[in-house]
């Protein structure tokens, strides 16, 4: 195609001539080689990615209630904040396991005690079993998703966390997808 256009590619560390048909394999292989070393990396990445995550280490961006840090293998790890929002975070747990609120009124509840958090994000929160000190390793070839025991402390005990997935899962209204009159 360059040919017909009247380009002619040269390379600048090896000279190549395109009228040599053999040359023209030396500029498939330089061309090619790179492609090989980035696909190579990101195989790597990956592969670091998901052995860390069965190592029980939280790679990404922490929870709220937590901060991001190093442990003494300068590998990255997650630990309670300490702070107001860790203090909040249990409170969300605590509070709503009573059973006494509902998602949107506790919500509001800690939103004026300082918590930053809208509606999908608190939902997700009181569902992330990295609170209990989990972390979800994903599904990869023939082997399915699986939560590992997280390096990092938990932040709320597993009883309370069921119990505040049993409420929400009990708080689901069951519509029917299509309605019958009773009467006409």
């Amino acid at each position: 195609k360059l040919k017909k256009l009247g380009v002619e590619a040269r390379a600048m560390e090896q000279p190549l001539d395109l009228e040599i048909p053999e040359q023209k394999v030396m500029l498939a292989i330089y061309l090619t080689a790179p492609e090989v070393d980035n696909d190579r990396r990101a195989l790597n990445i990956f592969h670091g990615i998901r052995r860390g995550k069965r190592e029980g280490r939280w790679l990404g961006a922490c929870p709220r209630g937590y901060k991001n840090t190093r442990n003494e293998f300068n590998k990255p790890i997650i630990a309670p904040e300490g702070g107001e929002q860790e203090k909040l975070v249990r409170l969300a747990f605590k509070e709503f396991a009573t059973g006494k609120y509902n998602i949107e009124e506790l919500r509001h509840k800690l939103q004026k005690k300082g918590l930053k958090c809208n509606r999908n994000s608190f939902w997700k929160l009181l569902r992330n079993k990295a609170y209990i000190g989990k972390v979800l390793v994903p599904a990869f070839k023939n082997e399915p998703d699986e939560w590992v025991k997280g390096s990092h402390p938990p932040l709320v005990d597993e009883v309370t966390f069921y119990k505040v997935q049993d409420i929400l899962d009990g708080r689901r209204k069951n519509i029917p997808s299509t309605f019958k009159p009773i009467r006409d």
